[in-house]
């Protein structure tokens, strides 16, 4: 694994968190074991890499099937009009690690990012006697934890961060939900891969604030034989109770998909297409 300290902005992928993340999990599988990270501490600031020609391109988590939208990305979408070009799913898998060497009796605060604590309510039921500590992400819990620079006794991270910063497991897979999968898009500044062509798209819609105004546009779609894959509402800023749908759809072709969104901005006030791409298989079993 590499990051920003070597190669060039032509190969740099930006992730947000630590390397060892699922979002670094899902790098690997869009570009390979190797690939070039550029860590960055939040959302912003990976949308921004890529905007700004830091990054060639950014690998997001959208959705998670447990908590839903990621509406930071979705919301970042529409202020910085990245182009979605691949789409890959990561199975969210946890593990209890220590440094090595550590009695599994002596632990007793536990760390990691709030949605990795949320997840593994029925670890911390089986363990009454462990205090939860929260820090910024997942991975960045065991690299402090290993660096000696941690107030707390183990982490709760991915098996791909153990491996990382050379933890140890203490326990496997304790998580509450094993169909706990999280969506990410690769993103880029434009339409510059082979696979940024396919029948599924993403765009931002924004319908007349009146009574039917979404109906029609569904309307449309389901009358151009659109699978709709997503539908999220977005407030928009300064216009209290109005607001953005961000949408996911299917259909038989990429050219079946363009007609249908350009029928759809024919009953929108504003739409914003965000690109084209294969949608993998969903992922299905532990």
């Amino acid at each position: 694994m590499n990051t920003r300290a070597n190669g060039s902005i032509s190969s740099r992928i930006a992730i947000q968190g630590a390397p060892g993340s699922f979002s670094h999990a899902a790098a690997q599988q869009l570009f390979g074991e190797d690939v070039e990270l550029l860590p960055c501490r939040t959302f912003q600031e990976a949308f921004e890499a890529v905007r700004r020609g830091r990054a060639r391109r950014a690998v997001m988590p959208v959705e998670n099937s447990l908590a839903g939208p990621v509406v930071q990305s979705l919301d970042l979408l529409w202020e910085t009009e990245l182009q979605v070009s691949a789409e890959t799913h990561v199975r969210v898998e946890l593990c209890l690690a220590t440094r090595p060497g550590t009695d599994p009796e002596s632990v007793r605060r536990v760390a990691s990012h709030p949605v990795a604590l949320q997840q593994c309510r029925g670890f911390f039921e089986r363990y009454p006697e462990l205090e939860e500590v929260t820090v910024d992400d997942t991975a960045g819990s065991i690299r402090a934890l290993m660096q000696g620079s941690a107030d707390y006794d183990a982490a709760i991270c991915s098996p791909l961060a153990v491996r990382l910063y050379h933890g140890q497991t203490l326990e496997h897979g304790i998580e509450d939900n094993a169909q706990n999968w999280t969506r990410f898009f690769e993103l880029g500044a434009g339409r510059t891969t082979e696979r940024s062509h396919g029948p599924s798209a993403v765009a931002t819609v924004v319908v007349d604030n009146s009574p039917g105004g979404l109906h029609r546009a569904l309307e449309v779609l389901a009358g151009e034989g659109m699978d709709l894959t997503q539908l999220v509402a977005r407030p928009i800023p300064g216009e209290p109770w109005h607001y953005r749908f961000h949408l996911e759809l299917t259909g038989p072709d990429e050219a079946s998909t363009a007609a249908a969104l350009g029928r759809l901005a024919g009953v929108s006030s504003e739409i914003r297409v965000y690109g084209f791409f294969e949608r993998p298989v969903r992922a299905r079993g532990p």
